[in-house]
């Protein structure tokens, strides 16, 4: 999955071209799923047995369809999956990612925390994300349990420099994915508004046992 960093970044260009109601609740949706404790709050289920996998779009869109559209945390929250899928076809099709050799899953995360600080000062991203009052009253919480505490306390982490060599995910990379990301989002929210087809869980599955870290 791409950093918080890295959605917010998503988040940033997409208000370029769309009108949301209330971007401060569409942030914080769009770094929320970070936050689920466990898989439960990326909407992680099985296809075909155990032997795929996908992100259960159809499930969010039945149970908080009617918020995506009179709420932003909401949208942002679904966006955020679709810039999932996004991320998965990224570095695992594109750009042949192994997450299987010892280590590599450890090293990715630390390009993340490297590249941050160039992907805030690029996108002009602000830690200025406020959790809504009463979170825990939102529907939202019906997915699983978040530690938005531990959320907000890693993004102050997220803003400061950190020194190193990168080792797969560069900051071009960043570009390039951000740049697809936001595309793929534009054409979800047109579909979303507009009646159009929407993501497949089924088409967008990865086989299971290949791709076990991320």
């Amino acid at each position: 999955m791409a950093s918080s960093i890295i959605h917010l970044a998503v988040t940033n260009e997409l208000i370029k071209h769309y009108a949301f109601k209330d971007e401060n609740r569409l942030k914080f949706g769009a770094i929320l799923p970070d936050a689920g404790k466990g898989k439960a709050g990326h909407l992680n289920k099985y296809i075909w047995g155990r032997n795929k996998k996908s992100y259960d779009f159809e499930l969010f869109r039945d149970k908080f369809g009617e918020l995506m559209r009179q709420d932003d945390l909401y949208l942002g929250y679904y966006l955020h999956l679709v810039q999932d899928i996004c991320y998965r076809h990224f570095v695992y099709d594109k750009y042949h990612w192994n997450p299987m050799i010892p280590g590599n899953v450890e090293k990715l995360h630390k390009d993340y925390s490297i590249i941050n600080y160039y992907v805030i000062e690029k996108y002009d991203l602000r830690n200025d994300i406020v959790a809504p009052k009463d979170f825990e009253s939102e529907p939202i919480n019906d997915l699983c349990v978040y530690d938005v505490n531990w959320l907000m306390e890693s993004m102050d982490g997220y803003f400061k420099i950190v020194e190193g060599d990168i080792f797969f995910f560069t900051r071009e990379m960043a570009d390039e994915y951000i740049a697809e990301a936001a595309e793929l989002c534009l054409k979800e929210l047109n579909a979303f508004i507009n009646g159009g087809k929407l993501l497949d869980s089924y088409d967008n599955a990865w086989d299971n046992r290949t791709y076990l870290a991320l």
